[in-house]
């Protein structure tokens, strides 16, 4: 047995082990957590919809790969109350937020297993890893395991394998795209990628309006996360656009929406994601002119700092944003050893946003550090946080690190951190550099991840199962095309 094959029944095995254990904790924990059948008002068309769309996909393989990314990304949310589910909120909060034990992206990533296994003879087919992802599969299962033997109840231990959907998502992901020649539908991933996008844009303007929100809001992904993977696709649009890979009507309709997505939100950080994202990739993508390249970069900077802190002097900038306000409200301290003590922030309305992420990001260290090898766990961040926050108590509601790698640390250690956001947000990029030959569509998903990796230092998008989901796709489709155009060419 080779060492690729070996991992790829230990990898399934560990699948379903995953899922067994996952059942038994649900209906045999004795805090009272099961929730069955949460209905609510949207949850029976969503339902309906999504038989149809299971239906569709079942009857045609392209029409399959065609809602893959909706299903992935925008299908309403209400679809997951039916199933039973875990709290991830205290009991004690406010507001009960819960989270399926298995999801409509389970179901529909099966429903593609099982198209391509009847058409393999239900073979079992190996693997295309990396050294990366080898050490990922075999880390995940193990700190999962010592996770479980440290769990307080089993109500720990059911949220700590419910909310391993990235592990889930990871091996359904590897054994659908082994079925399947993915080049042979790109055309339905790009065209469901802008449909989703599209979907989204819908979703949140009648969600908005319901709720009368000034900013747009969708009810299946975070603010952040919606206006951060909305960027992320305009920029892989763009890409597709400048390297005349999609019509250009198209390619600048999406690039519109995205970005009136963006402003529309009133998220900052995905607006500067669009620049940076961009700024970086141009960096890193010819290694011959790196130090030329980085050179222009910084020169760039350089003037758009200039025209700020001048526009800033000149009035031009609104006060409450300009240079002068918020170097005072921002102090200094090298004594303190918390971030919040070492970066001291003034209250304001301009500020408080990033006063709390330092009080988030303290509380994942402090978990880090008391967990270095397995972290604290998949799932128990929101009910472990007052328990690691330094000072004073968040309020009972349900947050999140706002740092997918210190959310990664936090809840998983530092080693399978390490591979885990190196295989999602990074290689992707030096696996598209590996492909040789003529350049698709679907090559240039890296540029979602990559964006995407960068809007992490900020936003913990990757813990929202839609985003870990499309990222997992992505970065296992461009590992297994660079592998094949590798071999097609030697």
């Amino acid at each position: 047995m080779t060492e690729n094959r070996a991992i790829t029944i230990l990898s399934i095995v560990g699948l379903f082990c995953i899922y067994l254990l996952d059942f038994f904790t649900l209906f045999f924990s004795k805090n009272g957590n099961v929730f069955f059948f949460e209905i609510g008002n949207l949850t029976i068309p969503s339902l309906v919809l999504f038989i149809l769309v299971l239906i569709i996909g079942t009857v045609n393989t392209r029409a399959y790969f065609l809602l893959l990314f909706f299903v992935l990304l925008a299908f309403p949310s209400p679809i997951d109350d039916i199933f039973p589910s875990v709290p991830i909120t205290s009991l004690t909060d406010r507001k009960q937020v819960l989270f399926p034990f298995i999801t409509r992206i389970d179901i529909y990533l099966w429903l593609g297993i099982i198209k391509g296994a009847i058409n393999h003879g239900f073979k079992i087919k190996d693997f295309r890893l990396n050294t990366i992802l080898k050490f990922l599969l075999l880390l995940f299962p193990f700190v999962i395991l010592v996770n479980l033997f440290q769990s307080e109840n089993l109500w720990y231990a059911n949220l700590i394998l419910t909310y391993s959907f990235q592990y889930r998502y990871l091996i359904l992901v590897l054994i659908l795209i082994s079925y399947f020649d993915l080049k042979q539908y790109q055309k339905q991933l790009i065209y469901g990628l802008l449909f989703s996008l599209v979907f989204l844009l819908i979703e949140a303007t009648v969600n908005t309006y319901m709720i009368k929100s000034p900013r747009l809001l969708s009810g299946s992904l975070s603010l952040n996360t919606f206006a951060n993977i909305s960027a992320a696709i305009g920029l892989y649009f763009f890409y597709l656009l400048r390297f005349g890979l999609v019509k250009k009507t198209l390619g600048l309709i999406v690039m519109l929406l995205s970005l009136f997505i963006v402003i529309k939100t009133g998220t900052r950080s995905a607006l500067i994601l669009y620049f940076l994202a961009y700024l970086l990739i141009y960096l890193f993508s010819n290694k011959k002119q790196l130090i030329l390249n980085t050179i222009k970069i910084g020169f760039a900077v350089v003037i758009i700092v200039g025209l700020y802190v001048l526009g800033s002097d000149k009035n031009y900038v609104p006060e409450r944003y300009a240079y002068a306000t918020i170097v005072e409200r921002i102090t200094i301290n090298y004594e303190g050893t918390l971030l919040s003590e070492k970066i001291q922030i003034a209250i304001s309305k301009e500020t408080n946003s990033l006063r709390t992420r330092l009080d988030l990001f303290d509380t994942s260290i402090q978990m880090a550090s008391k967990n270095p090898i397995s972290g604290v766990g998949p799932g128990l961040w929101n009910l472990l946080k007052n328990e690691y926050k330094p000072k004073g108590k968040f309020p009972n509601v349900l947050l999140d690190s706002h740092n997918d790698y210190l959310a990664m640390v936090a809840q998983y250690g530092f080693i399978l951190t390490i591979f885990l956001s190196l295989f999602v947000f990074y290689t992707p990029f030096k696996n598209f550099h590996k492909i040789k030959g003529k350049l698709e569509p679907i090559h240039f998903l890296f540029v979602i991840n990559f964006a995407m990796g960068i809007a992490a230092w900020s936003n913990a998008g990757f813990f929202k199962h839609q985003i870990a989901a499309v990222l997992v796709f992505s970065s296992c489709c461009l590992l297994n095309l660079s592998k094949v155009q590798n071999e097609a060419n030697f």
